[in-house]
């Protein structure tokens, strides 16, 4: 019983480590897509 509940709790670990890492990523992705193309400055002159 107790090297199962050790299980669940590694695997809660990687879950939220892994759930962690895609957010960041997408977070980051749609920063990036959000982003003109160009910078501002030089759509301003």
């Amino acid at each position: 019983m107790d090297k199962d509940r050790t299980a669940s709790k590694s695997n809660f670990v990687i879950s939220l480590l892994a759930g962690i890492i895609c957010g960041v990523f997408f977070h980051f992705l749609l920063y990036k897509l959000s982003l003109p193309a160009e910078p501002f400055i030089y759509a301003w002159f």
